[in-house]
């Protein structure tokens, strides 16, 4: 009778599980500067003004999943490829995670004059060098963020220019 009715439950669960939608929408992604986004509504990252500093802006929709990652990456163009973008950024949004899964969330980032890329802060995080993308300064890139549940997973990308 006991296994009986954890087996039934364990089948619950599983289809459960499988039945919801766990779907991961990103539902806005900005980068956000000091100065005003280019004609073109590039972001100008530019090392010389308040220290390289940009913020990632973005809110998910984890479609009730318990939470996703965020990975961050700079690009030559708006598509992700793993194998030749940069990843400069990330986080953990769920319960325990650096980020809430719920809301709107932003991240301080920074871009150095010697072509390093890095989020939160200066002292304690790690740093990416990004000079295997970029040939010469200024550059126009994109940053992408790919959102993460268990089962699936969405990017969006933003147009920007180092300076």
């Amino acid at each position: 009778m006991i296994k009986n009715l954890l087996f039934t439950s364990l089948i619950s669960l599983i289809v459960v599980s499988c039945g919801n939608d766990n779907d991961v929408d990103i539902k806005e992604f900005d980068v956000s500067v000091s100065t005003e986004d280019l004609e073109d509504g590039r972001a100008s990252i530019d090392p010389a003004i308040n220290g390289g500093r940009f913020d990632l802006i973005w809110k998910v929709d984890d479609n009730g999943a318990f939470g996703y990652t965020a990975r961050f990456f700079l690009s030559v163009n708006s598509n992700l490829d793993e194998s030749n973008d940069i990843q400069f950024g990330f986080a953990n949004c769920d319960a325990f995670g650096s980020c809430d899964h719920d809301t709107r969330n932003d991240e301080e980032c920074f871009f150095s004059n010697d072509l390093v890329m890095y989020c939160g802060d200066e002292d304690d995080d790690t740093r990416f060098d990004i000079d295997e993308i970029v040939d010469s300064l200024p550059m126009d890139a994109y940053i992408i963020i790919e959102a993460c549940t268990t089962f699936d997973c969405d990017t969006e990308a933003h147009p920007v220019r180092l300076l």
